[in-house]
């Protein structure tokens, strides 16, 4: 206010209006001009008695006091752009989703209306005041777009928001009128649509004016805020799930995991006040074959105001996959064996491996034809690729061909497989991997000890195994039983005996398991360590399109023959590790299925037996709704990765499934083997409670909003300028107008402060 009170018009019309003069500068003002500057010399001569420091400051009020009656004389006036008055039409919109049934405030002694409330109320003002001469047209939205006449009828029902598409519809689409601006009271939730594509709405040259209503944050609120599963795994094996979590006042929760009323898994996590948002990671069996809806459920020890967002589901289909694993090994000891005798107990592992017993002899193991590894490594690029694991124990790199070495580094970065270098007398650097290209795939920096006195860089010692944060958050470093016990599982495994010695660990490296290197005592059947220095065990990394990992010891056998014999832990880990590394393997054949909205984005990819994109295919996904009737739907090509995908819009919520046929996709010369089943995947769309998710006020999108659109965010308490910024900045038919300021107040007071501050100075220094 006081701004428009000293400048006589609003801050917005200063912003884009442009300072001129309506008066010519003539000889009226120049007679003026020479008249006033004469009588100032003419009075400054009393000041002749003065220093220079006295007579400056004096006749520089004085020519600033002419300055301004100068510019009083010529007539300044600002040159604005203002909306032409009874041609626009400024377009009101509300949000009308359930998140705007949701109180305003979180504090229980402020206002509790509820949202959609104070936006009612506030929509009388914006019509009457905010939006001067212009007509106003009434909008609600949520889950769609609709023209209202009143507010009064409006509830806050619709499940979803899409704020984005309803904005850029109303923005493009609106041809009734001039479209000057769109004012929309929101509470910014936006899950639906896609809310970083504001290249459309930026382009309407519409201005947004959010008024933003709702609290920051929720008091005494737990979330849910991310429940991430893959979306299939095999049955009888153990799956973590990641969980993000935010809060507002810490304190403890429980997370179950539930198959319907089954419970499959239970934790209790503790919220930190100072780390609003934790991540959880909860591991749980898979158990038998079929499609499972797998629940996460939240309890807070208090009471939560949003029941509604503790709760999540995804779908998760348990179904045999099989694993080729290639086990190359340079020399027999216990390690090989008891890999095996694990890996046995997995129908789903495809164990096919390769053992050098003596210079001139090999045994070969799993082969699935009497050629397989017949010349001590596959024979074709081809081959190699269709392992999804390749385990190399103490073999030397002489054992392989340049093109061979060639092969296995592509293994990793191209075709998107997974490699595990184990420890051993002829391992890693000692073997002579250093200086091969696989190297570069490795999780650690490769160094050869030289000199006749350097020791080898594997050797005999007793360490202890614990999992590190990562590794407690993954898979790999849960052995089954109770989630309170799993550190005792990893503290009572017999001492290891023996560690290859790693160099530096690469930047995108992530340790798994500690080796604990130290001096250990026997405590009844418990060995404890007294003193111990951790170094990487196990390491992985993602190189290119793959995966690698590092174990730097050789005696994990020690788990399975110093246990008693219906101990697990040895078997549960050799399992989980391969699948866990075999199942990130890329496959030859992907479906992909994403829900955006109420479409579904369905993507194929297919390659060859090299990896390389199919040429010449056309495919059709067949998509059967939740109800039935099935229909089919043709999938176009993507340019550029030789993928397949298409986005399908879906009636309604449910879970739907996506089955393409890929056979007889490939050609004669590069022959696809495809599922019996073709490839299929589950798709759920719609989220129960979804308003609840995210219910506090998002001012960071609706600050994206107003700042690519020209528009600005006002508060629910503050919208006093709003008819100004609309008149000065709308986009509708404007006209060019001269407003005077010649009667400006902020000029007179500028020369009555100049003259007094004159007559100040004067009165002081006695010359008045």
């Amino acid at each position: 206010m006081w701004f428009e009170w000293l400048f006589k018009y609003p801050r917005h019309a200063y912003e884009q209006g442009e300072l001129a003069f309506a008066g010519e500068i003539g000889v009226l003002w120049w007679t003026v001009a020479i008249v006033l500057l004469a009588l100032s010399v003419v009075f400054s001569r009393r000041l002749a008695q003065w220093s220079v420091l006295r007579r400056v400051p004096i006749h520089l009020l004085q020519l600033a006091a002419i300055a301004v009656i100068l510019v009083l004389i010529a007539q300044p006036v600002l040159e604005v752009t203002r909306l032409a008055p009874g041609v626009n039409t400024v377009a009101v919109l509300v949000d009308s989703s359930a998140s705007m049934g949701l109180p305003t405030s979180s504090d229980p002694e402020a206002d509790r209306r509820t949202r959609l409330a104070v936006a009612k109320d506030l929509v009388p003002r914006v019509v009457t005041e905010a939006t001067g001469g212009a007509k106003t047209a009434l909008f609600h939205f949520g889950d769609h777009l609709a023209r209202i006449e009143s507010t009064a009828a409006l509830e806050p029902h619709d499940g979803r928001s899409r704020l984005v598409d309803s904005l850029t519809d109303l923005a493009t689409n609106y041809d009734e009128a001039a479209l000057a601006a769109i004012v929309v009271l929101t509470d910014g939730a936006q899950n639906a649509g896609d809310s970083t594509e504001l290249e459309a709405l930026s382009a309407a040259g519409i201005p947004v004016h959010p008024i933003a209503i709702g609290p920051a944050s929720v008091r005494g609120d737990v979330e849910l805020l991310e429940f991430a599963l893959p979306a299939r795994t095999s049955p009888d094996t153990e799956v973590s799930a990641r969980l993000v979590i935010r809060h507002h006042d810490g304190g403890e929760a429980r997370v179950r995991v539930l198959a319907g009323e089954a419970v499959l898994a239970a934790e209790s996590v503790s919220l930190d006040p100072g780390t609003p948002v934790v991540t959880k990671d909860i591991a749980f069996a898979t158990g038998s074959e079929g499609l499972k809806e797998i629940t996460v459920e939240l309890q807070p020890t208090a009471q939560d105001p949003l029941p509604g967002n503790n709760l999540r589901s995804r779908l998760l289909e348990v179904d045999r996959d099989r694993y080729r694993v290639l086990y190359l090994e340079g020399e027999p000891r216990w390690e090989f064996k008891f890999i095996r005798r694990a890996v046995a107990e997995d129908d789903d592992i495809d164990l096919v491996t390769w053992l050098r017993t003596t210079a001139r002899k090999t045994y070969r193991q799993g082969t699935a034809d009497p050629e397989e590894l017949a010349d001590g490594f596959t024979r074709s690029r081809e081959v190699l690729y269709s392992y999804d694991l390749v385990i190399i124990g103490s073999l030397p790199a002489t054992a392989l061909g340049d093109e061979q070495h060639d092969w296995l580094a592509a293994f990793v970065a191209e075709r998107g497989g997974s490699l595990l270098a184990l420890a051993g007398r002829q391992a890693l650097a000692d073997g002579g991997w250093d200086v091969k290209p696989l190297a570069e795939a490795l999780p650690v920096v490769l160094e050869r000890r030289t000199g006749p006195d350097a020791p080898p860089s594997y050797a005999a010692g007793e360490y202890g195994v614990r999992p590190t944060e990562q590794g407690r958050r993954s898979v790999l470093g849960h052995l089954g039983g109770d989630p309170d016990n799993r550190s005792r599982n990893w503290e009572t495994l017999p001492l290891l005996a023996d560690y290859h010695q790693l160099g530096a660990l690469k930047p995108g490296a992530t340790t798994i398991l500690e080796a604990l290197e130290g001096v250990y005592e026997r405590r009844g059947t418990d060995i404890v360590v007294r003193e111990g220095h951790p170094v990487p065990l196990l390491v992985t990394q993602v190189y290119g399109f793959g995966r690698s990992a590092v174990l730097a010891t050789a005696s994990t056998w020690r788990w399975r023959m110093r246990t008693p014999p219906d101990d697990p832990r040895h078997s549960v880990f050799w399992r989980q590790l391969i699948r866990h590394l075999a199942g990130a393997s890329l496959s030859r054949q992907r479906l992909s299925v994403a829900v955006e909205g109420d479409s579904l984005d369905v993507r194929v990819g297919l390659k060859n037996q090299r990896f390389e994109p199919v040429e010449g295919t056309a495919l059709t996904a067949r998509i059967t709704p939740p109800e039935g009737g099935a229909f089919e739907v043709d999938l176009s090509r993507v340019p550029g990765d030789g993928s397949f995908a298409e986005t399908v819009p879906v009636s309604g919520p449910g879970v739907y499934r996506v089955d393409v046929d890929t056979t007889g996709s490939g050609t004669d010369a590069s022959p696809l083997t495809t599922r019996a089943d073709g490839l299929k995947a589950l798709a759920r769309v719609g989220t129960p409670n979804l308003e609840q998710f995210g219910a506090t006020l998002n001012e960071p999108l609706l600050l994206r909003i107003a700042e690519a659109t020209g528009g600005r965010v006002w508060r629910e308490d503050d919208v006093a300028g709003l008819g100004d910024a609309i008149a000065f900045g709308g986009a509708g038919v404007q006209e060019r107008q001269r407003l005077p300021l010649w009667n400006a107040p902020i000029l007179y007071l500028l020369l009555v402060l100049l003259k007094g501050a004159e007559w100040s100075l004067r009165r002081y220094w006695g010359a008045i």
